[in-house]
């Protein structure tokens, strides 16, 4: 690295300056210099010069503030590197938790006066206060993101968020927030079908989440297309999302905070970019198919009247061209070259969006009195049925979408798996054959008659490697 000289100059009339000199780079095998002269003092001379060699040693980087506040920063953060990179979900989720949780407690200090110990408070700070795991390694994420791109932009040499530890074998402070997932009885699920039957706008998708165990956003999103009636499958290719546009303070008021104004649904990628095709039984075929024929003939019957939804690009009907379905694919009634056919819609064609779960949610709760319901309990009820049902638990993570195979299975932690003795209980009442026969061996379980002896005397046919095996399933 070269080094700043400053020496004394004298100009013409005798009055004495300052100036300053480095090398530059060698051009042509000959040395090369630059100066500059007319300072009054040799401190300033030597300041002008420091700043020219640190310019010319970096050229190309921006000289940038980190005197900014990690507030400030935020914001830079998600206009400049969130919006050209995230999902509008993403950054809706980011700008919550920062508002909620970041800016309170960090907010006001400069961004390079926070350290790693700063943080790791932080975030054991938010675990003692009984958030859950999944929320702090969300924080913590977000915390080192914003970092990283502090790095990038020169507002700080090092990331003070490497290393971050949650201290999940400690115990927290405050119990920890954690809402169960629901697994919905068949009585619950059968009382939820009669309050919302066949011909209710709500019927279809929450048939479709009962059948399938797809996502809200997967189910609302659902085009004609997407259904192959002839192999009885769903294909799934996307979800719909809603932009919220901004409001001013102005509007806020005027419509009391609930106006939809400015926003939009659109069409994005599935959650974890989970593209899949999905078997469905006959009982929904059957429901489908039915709608479908419905929403034909309504399409004649109300003619100029019936509501057509439109998208700015072509949405895929296979899931080999899933690579068409744009970031942001909006949705609305202005006529374009692609026209949407959704699943879910009313009689007259309207579109019946996820916001009709915010409905059936609180019926389900005021009246059903299910008060742990919620839009996700149908799926986590088909995922828990399949593994009760000694569904392979690969098979169940791919076809509810997860992340990974290592994500864990759907499951009510109340509904333990039944203890083997139990399960060949059932299994034997299974497999008699007459009512008389099921009565004979109530009878002797409840007599405390040995159930090898009871499947030796009623199920000859049943052998030790059958049962063997079936323990083993188990």
């Amino acid at each position: 690295m070269s080094e700043v000289i400053v020496r004394e100059r004298y100009l013409k009339n005798g009055k004495k300056v300052y100036e300053y000199c480095f090398e530059l780079a060698h051009e042509g095998g000959k040395r090369r210099r630059k100066t500059k002269s007319g300072f009054a003092t040799k401190r300033e001379a030597r300041a002008a010069g420091r700043q020219a060699l640190y310019e010319y040693e970096n050229v190309g980087e921006v000289v940038v503030d980190n005197n900014i506040s990690y507030s400030d920063f935020l914001d830079f953060w998600i206009e400049n590197d969130c919006k050209n990179t995230c999902k509008e979900q993403t950054i809706k989720g980011y700008e919550k938790k920062i508002k909620l949780y970041i800016k309170p407690e960090l907010g006001a200090y400069r961004i390079k006066s926070i350290n790693k110990d700063n943080l790791q408070a932080f975030i054991t700070d938010l675990y003692n206060d009984g958030f859950s795991v999944n929320t702090v390694t969300s924080i913590k994420g977000l915390l080192t993101k914003s970092f990283n791109f502090a790095v990038d932009r020169n507002y700080i040499p090092a990331s003070p968020a490497v290393n971050l530890v949650i201290p999940k074998n400690k115990q927290p402070d405050r119990p920890t927030r954690f809402k169960q997932h629901i697994f919905l009885e068949k009585d619950q699920v059968d009382k939820i079908f009669e309050r919302f039957p066949k011909g209710t706008s709500s019927f279809i998708p929450l048939k479709i989440a009962y059948h399938t165990g797809m996502r809200p956003g997967e189910v609302f999103g659902l085009i004609w297309d997407d259904i192959d009636f002839v192999n009885k499958t769903i294909t799934v290719n996307r979800q719909v999302q809603w932009y919220a546009g901004k409001r001013t303070e102005e509007e806020k008021k005027r419509t009391n905070g609930t106006s939809e104004l400015n926003g939009y649904w659109y069409f994005c990628e599935p959650k974890y970019k989970s593209y899949r095709t999905i078997d469905i039984d006959d009982t929904l075929l059957d429901i489908l198919k039915e709608e479908y024929e419905k929403q034909q003939r309504a399409c004649e019957y109300y003619d100029e009247y019936y509501s057509h939804y439109y998208s700015d690009f072509k949405v895929t009907d296979e899931i080999l061209r899933r690579n068409t379905v744009f970031p942001q694919n909006r949705i609305g009634e202005t006529c374009t070259e692609h026209e949407v056919n959704f699943v879910c819609r009313r009689e007259d064609g309207s579109y019946v969006s996820s916001r009709t779960m915010q409905h059936v949610s609180r019926i389900v709760h005021m009246q059903l009195v299910i008060t742990d319901y919620d839009t996700y309990s149908l799926r986590h009820t088909h995922g828990t049925m399949l593994v009760e049902q000694g569904a392979d638990i690969i098979y169940v993570q791919r076809r509810l979408g997860h992340k990974s195979a290592g994500a864990k299975p759907v499951r009510n932690p109340e509904r333990e798996k039944p203890k083997w003795e139990d399960t060949i209980t059932n299994r034997m009442l299974h497999w008699s054959y007459t009512p008389e026969q099921k009565e004979e061996v109530k009878k002797a379980l409840a007599a405390g008659v040995p159930k090898a002896t009871i499947l030796t005397y009623f199920y000859p046919e049943v052998t030790v490697e059958k049962m063997s095996s079936y323990r083993k399933k188990q």
